[in-house]
């Protein structure tokens, strides 16, 4: 019974970590198109209003899906929406 309880409470915690820690939507956001993009996405150091700009006519198409642990991140593109990565734990983590 003992067992029991310390597994109930380990996951417990986990569940409430992972609600805590999910980034934002716009860390996601920059970070998908940074990966989906890769050295085409200007610099906001270098030519800040060309990098909003670009990030204004591409993040139309990221549709984020927030679950209870993580959040789905899904891509538009000619054939539909294809889910590109996953965020949880205050990581975005992107298939390539």
């Amino acid at each position: 019974m003992k067992t029991r309880g310390i597994v109930i409470a380990i996951i417990l915690i986990i569940v409430i970590a992972a609600v805590y820690t999910k980034p934002d939507d716009r860390t996601i956001k920059i970070e998908t198109i940074n990966a989906i993009w890769g050295d085409v996405v200007p610099t906001p150091e270098k030519t800040p209003q060309f990098y909003e700009q670009f990030m204004n006519i591409t993040t139309v198409n990221i549709y984020i899906d927030d679950w209870l642990l993580l959040k789905r991140i899904q891509y538009k593109m000619k054939q539909g929406k294809q889910t590109v990565g996953f965020a949880a734990f205050g990581k975005v983590m992107i298939r390539k």
